[in-house]
């Protein structure tokens, strides 16, 4: 094992003057920010990428990108994190359902405005959207045709969109949904289990970068979970703001358990659920 380290490509930490160059080369390709992520973790990804192609510096890896831009699209899914799992931690889904989805259906129903718009942001391979429809879906019941509701999931990565749109998961995105779920919602089908057409149908995907402006000007639950921890402070701060500017007043917004509410922004928030990171938009933010 260790002579064969010896002979394997050594690929230097890339230094901040190339990585300038390929993350130019990267946004005018497709339009997204990447300086928003942590500089560590970008270094990361692009040097796994240039070791995937036997690429020893970054000079290289810029002419093989010009030269092959299948690359751009590898290496933009190596930026992507596409880690996910139906109702990932159970108890957030719970508090989710409970303190936010309960109340804003409750709100809505007894005004006879019967319709919610719900984003989730970073996305991935959709899981999460998904999770959220299967919640009203059991909430509702036989009203959920009454509804109007719209549900977003944006992604930076079209490979895990595309899955998403598909709604067919192998058993490792199971883990945390209980039984019933799968047994009324899922059927079995070749490469795993695919969610029933009428949930799929209450999402809708789009490709965006997280800061970019979503489909629609105003939500009443923004999902962005586990997504801040690959931006460095400033950034983080800079899309929290972003998320709130798109909340109706009295919307809910939760982010992953890890991730703290940057401190500009909590005058604008009122904390639902300190644990799990739920807040509601202030009326007067």
């Amino acid at each position: 094992m260790r002579e064969a380290s010896k002979s394997a490509v050594r690929v230097p930490p890339v230094d901040p003057l190339p990585l300038e160059g390929l993350i130019e080369l990267i946004e005018r390709r497709y339009g997204v920010d990447l300086r928003q992520y942590r500089q560590r973790f970008l270094g990361r990804r692009i040097r796994s990428r240039m070791m995937a192609r036997g690429v020893a510096d970054c000079t290289a890896y810029s002419r093989l990108l010009r030269d092959d831009p299948g690359e751009y699209d590898a290496l933009l899914e190596a930026l992507s994190i596409n880690v996910s799992r139906f109702m990932r931690d159970r108890t957030a889904f719970s508090v989710l359902r409970d303190q936010a989805l309960s109340p804003l259906l409750q709100e809505r129903r007894s005004s006879s405005a019967r319709r919610l718009a719900l984003w989730s942001a970073g996305c991935a391979t959709g899981e999460e959207p998904y999770s959220v429809a299967l919640l009203l879906a059991e909430s509702l019941q036989s009203r959920l045709s009454r509804w109007r509701l719209t549900v977003h999931g944006t992604d930076v990565s079209a490979k895990a969109l595309a899955w998403a749109r598909r709604g067919c998961y192998r058993p490792e995105s199971f883990g945390d949904l209980d039984a019933p779920y799968v047994q009324r919602y899922f059927s079995s089908t070749v490469g795993g289990l695919t969610l029933e057409r009428r949930i799929r149908d209450l999402v809708t995907w789009y490709r965006q970068d997280l800061r970019t402006t979503p489909p629609l000007p105003a939500y009443d639950l923004i999902l962005c979970r586990n997504v801040l921890i690959y931006y460095d402070r400033a950034e983080q701060e800079a899309i929290v703001s972003h998320l709130i500017d798109h909340l109706v007043p009295g919307g809910y917004l939760m982010l992953g358990m890890v991730e703290m509410l940057p401190p500009s922004q909590t005058g604008r928030l009122v904390v639902v659920n300190a644990r799990h990171r739920l807040y509601c938009r202030s009326p007067l933010s």
